[in-house]
C-alpha cells in the first residue's frame, strides 16, 4: 500500500464518517479545478453520493494540485494512472471512470484493467459518435441538410469531404474499441445512446462486446426536487451563454423562439439564465430586448436559488445544435417543470425527456416550429395535462445522485448497502 499512503488524502468534511468495506473511487484524467463545483456534478458528484451511502469514495484527477482544490480529492500523474501497480495498491472494490471512452486514455484504461478493478466507463453523448453509431441519422444531420443549402457546382467537393469524415469516423471507432474491450460497464447518459453506441463495436466486427452497453445518467443534486409551490407561466432557459458557447447553445434562434411565443401568449413571461445571458441581447443585435415587458435576462445564479426558480416555472427550454445528457432540463424535470426542446438525434436527450407525459419536441430548430410547441406546451399547462409533483416524482429517482450511484454499483456487480435500494 505504498502507494494509497504516499497520497494523504482525508475525506471531505460533509461526508459520513463511518463506511461499509466497501471502496469505489471516482476518476476523470482531465485536469479540472477540484473545488465544489466539481463535487457538485458528474464524477464529483458521483464521489459525493457513493459516501452519502456509506462507501468510502475518493475522486482520482491529474495533478499537479489546483488552488481551492477540497479534501477527498486524489491527485496524480499520467504515469500513475497509466500504471496497473498504482490502481492495485489503492486496493478498489470499483471505479466510475469519466473518460468519455477517449482513445487518448486508452492506457489508463487498460491499466485499470489490468489491475483487476472493475470499473464502468461514463461516455457524455448523445450517442451519434460517428458513422457507425447511426448512419441514417448521422448522415441526415450532419451532411444531407448542409448539401441541399450549397449550388451543385459545389456539391462534388462536399461528397469528398462527407467521404473524408467517414473514414475518419470509421479510424475513430477503431480506436475506441481498447475502452469497450477493458471495461467491465460502458455507459451512455440518454437511452438512445445506449442502442446507438454499441454499432460501433457490431460494425466492426465485435458483437461480444454489445453487452457490455448500459443506460446511466449524469446524477443530479437531490436539492432539486418540487416543493408544491404554485407554477406560475414561466419559461426559463439555463445554459453558459458566452460566445464560445454559441455553436452549441444557438442562442438567438432561442431568443427568437421566446419572443415569438410571447407576442402570442402575452401573459407568460421568459426567462434566460447564464453566464453571459445579461450580455445577449447586444451581442445578437436584439437591444431592443431589453426592455422587453415579458423577457428578462439573468446571470448565472447559486444553485439553491436556481432550485426555487424552477420550483416556480412550468416549462424549461432549450434550443442547442447539440447536447450529451442536457443536465439543466434533467434539473428542471425533477423541479416539476415541463420541458421543450428540438427533436434531432443530436439531443437525443431530449427524446426521453418528454417521454412521460412531461414535454414535447419541435419537429425542426427554428424559431416558428418552437414557437409553436412552446404555445402548445403551455396549453397542456392550462388544460390540466401536465401535473408538476408527478413530473418530479417520475424523474426524481432516476437523476439523483444517490440512486445514480446505487445504479452504478450494481452495473458493476457489487451490493449496495442493505438501507438503501434502486428504484
Amino acid at each position: 500500500m505504498r502507494h494509497a499512503r504516499s497520497l494523504a488524502v482525508q475525506t471531505p468534511s460533509a461526508a459520513p464518517c463511518h463506511f461499509t468495506h466497501m471502496k469505489v473511487y471516482t476518476c476523470t484524467p482531465k485536469r479540472f479545478p477540484g473545488d465544489p463545483a466539481f463535487f457538485a456534478r458528474d464524477s464529483g458528484l458521483f464521489c459525493m453520493a457513493l459516501r452519502s451511502l456509506g462507501i468510502e469514495s475518493q475522486a482520482i484527477m491529474p495533478g499537479p494540485a489546483i488552488d481551492g482544490d477540497m479534501e477527498g480529492l486524489i491527485r496524480a500523474s499520467m504515469q500513475q494512472l497509466e500504471d496497473p501497480g498504482w490502481w492495485r495498491a489503492l486496493e478498489l472494490d470499483g471505479l466510475i471512470f469519466y473518460s468519455w471512452a477517449s482513445p487518448h486514455y486508452n492506457a489508463i484504461a487498460k491499466a485499470i484493467q489490468a489491475a483487476g478493478v472493475p470499473f464502468l466507463v461514463v461516455m457524455d453523448t448523445c450517442g451519434m459518435i460517428s458513422r457507425l453509431s447511426n448512419p441514417t441519422d448521422w448522415l441526415r444531420e450532419a451532411h444531407i441538410r448542409p448539401l441541399a443549402e450549397i449550388s451543385s457546382f459545389r456539391q462534388l467537393p462536399m461528397m469528398a469531404g462527407t467521404w473524408f469524415v467517414n473514414a475518419v469516423s470509421n479510424y475513430s471507432a477503431q480506436r475506441r474499441l481498447p475502452h469497450y474491450e477493458a471495461a467491465t460497464k460502458v455507459a451512455a447518459v440518454t437511452p438512445l445512446g445506449q442502442l446507438w453506441i454499441p454499432n460501433e463495436a457490431r460494425a466492426l466486427g465485435r458483437p461480444e462486446l454489445v453487452e457490455k452497453f448500459c443506460y446511466l445518467p449524469h446524477p443530479q443534486p437531490g436539492a432539486f426536487q418540487y416543493n408544491g409551490s404554485p407554477k406560475e407561466n414561466l419559461v426559463i432557459s439555463v445554459a453558459r451563454w458566452n460566445k464560445p458557447d454559441w455553436p452549441q447553445k444557438n442562442p438567438k434562434v432561442l431568443v427568437q423562439s421566446l419572443v415569438d411565443f410571447l407576442k402570442m401568449r402575452r401573459e407568460w413571461r421568459g426567462l434566460i439564465i447564464g453566464s453571459g445571458a445579461t450580455k445577449l441581447p447586444d451581442a445578437l443585435g436584439m437591444a431592443d430586448l431589453r426592455k422587453h415587458p415579458q423577457l428578462e435576462f439573468a446571470s448565472a445564479v447559486p444553485p439553491a436559488d436556481l432550485v426555487g426558480i424552477y420550483q416556480k416555472a412550468k416549462i424549461g427550454f432549450w434550443a442547442s445544435l447539440w447536447e450529451g445528457q442536457q443536465g439543466t432540463g434533467a434539473q428542471a424535470l425533477c423541479c416539476g417543470c415541463s420541458v421543450v426542446a428540438p427533436g434531432s438525434s443530436l439531443m437525443s436527450c431530449f427524446r426521453h425527456y418528454v417521454s412521460r407525459g412531461s414535454g414535447r419536441l419541435s419537429l425542426l430548430n427554428e424559431p416558428r416550429s418552437l414557437a409553436n410547441e412552446l404555445f402548445l406546451e403551455a396549453q397542456a399547462w392550462e388544460q390540466g395535462h401536465r401535473d408538476p409533483k408527478r413530473i418530479s416524482d417520475v424523474w426524481c429517482p432516476e437523476f439523483h445522485a444517490p440512486e445514480v450511484a446505487i445504479r452504478a454499483l450494481q452495473l458493476l456487480g457489487l451490493q449496495p448497502p442493505s438501507t438503501f435500494t434502486a428504484e
